[in-house]
């Protein structure tokens, strides 16, 4: 199984964009968590961090967008990794994110995350993964 998402980050209450936007994919295919999970190699009790409003690490956004057929950047902005107007740049002027290591990733969107709470003038507390 995928690994639990050692950098999950909770605002303090579910995002109800991300867990909708999940639970729409799911009832679009059918799926039950258990079903995703089997698809996604992700455990179940992720899915559920997720629902009580953790946000996926880039290693984890990536596995759900696999597994469910969607663009990495849009999970990203689902799970409040990116803003709209950073996938949007980072699509016209990015690779191909499949190509691109989850690190090297997870260090631009870590960097990126960083620079929008200083702007926002509040950082989300960090807590050790699932």
């Amino acid at each position: 199984m995928a690994h639990a998402g050692a950098s999950d980050v909770t605002a303090g209450s579910p995002d109800t964009d991300f867990v909708e936007y999940l639970e729409r994919h799911l009832a679009e295919r059918g799926w039950t968590v258990h079903d995703f999970c089997e698809h996604s190699g992700l455990k179940p009790s992720v899915v559920f961090r997720w629902r009580k409003g953790y946000r996926p690490d880039i290693g984890n956004a990536r596995i759900m967008a696999r597994a469910l057929d969607v663009p990495l950047l849009e999970v990203l902005v689902k799970a409040g990794r990116l803003s709209a107007d950073e996938a949007g740049a980072e699509v016209r002027i990015g690779p191909e994110l499949d190509s691109v290591p989850t690190q090297v990733l997870l260090r631009e969107v870590s960097a990126r995350v960083e620079r929008m709470e200083r702007s926002a003038g509040a950082a989300a507390p960090a807590e050790a993964g699932v």
